[in-house]
């Protein structure tokens, strides 16, 4: 099964932010760790555009992929059971493979693409914005480990023990959480209070609820 393949042009910023809308539809946008097969659960039998409803499978038989998505036939995310048993123990890497999946899902309609982190298997002939294995890892630590929660860890263990976050892909979350400091404003948003507005252009944006406003 291929495990990469070139995609729509994205740039950090829009992948972190379609992870910030799942979060926000599902009610977590707060939280610093959840199980994540309950907010999989909520999403089976949910319709996702021209892709359809979303199915489950998990399965105990071998496999290649311990985890992927399908389109076609039917539009189904397919998990091994210790994966998705573990994920649902808390295990940090059982849940990053489901955050990555949900990646694909959100961004990568059509392609069967499964989790790997194996970097042989990943593209290097184009620019990291076009591989869909690293948008669905973007997506995946955007998902478990937001900005606005996460930018005041100073430590990988920090972000760790706050998020269940894999210790395997802590040193780049946190290179990225340093390289993407923000300035706030100084102004409480007008919809939720928090004092996290963020100047973008002629409107500010509010880092916490999403809110867009002009100023």
């Amino acid at each position: 099964m291929a495990n990469d393949c070139k995609v729509k042009h994205r740039r950090y910023e829009q992948v972190a932010e379609k992870a910030r809308e799942l979060r926000r539809w599902l009610g977590i946008d707060m939280l610093y760790t959840f199980d994540i097969t309950k907010q999989i659960e909520r999403l089976v039998g949910k319709t996702f555009g021209k892709l359809g409803m979303l199915h489950i499978d998990v399965f105990e038989d071998e496999k290649e992929d311990l985890a992927f998505v399908t389109f076609q036939p039917i539009f189904t995310l397919h998990v091994h059971k210790e994966i998705w048993l573990d994920a649902r123990r808390g295990e940090p890497k059982s849940r990053f493979i489901l955050a990555h999946e949900l990646g694909h899902i959100l961004l990568h309609s059509y392609y069967r693409l499964a989790f790997s982190d194996d970097e042989r298997r990943h593209l290097t002939f184009v620019p990291e914005e076009e591989r869909a294995e690293t948008q669905a890892n973007w997506f995946a630590e955007q998902f478990l480990a937001p900005d606005h929660l996460a930018r005041n860890c100073q430590k990988e263990l920090d972000l760790c023990l706050q998020f269940d976050f894999p210790g395997a892909y802590a040193a780049s979350r946190m290179m990225r959480l340093r390289n993407r400091r923000v300035t706030f404003v100084g102004e409480a948003c007008p919809n939720c209070g928090s004092y996290t507005l963020i100047r973008n252009g002629i409107e500010s944006k509010c880092d916490t609820c999403g809110a867009m406003m002009c100023s």
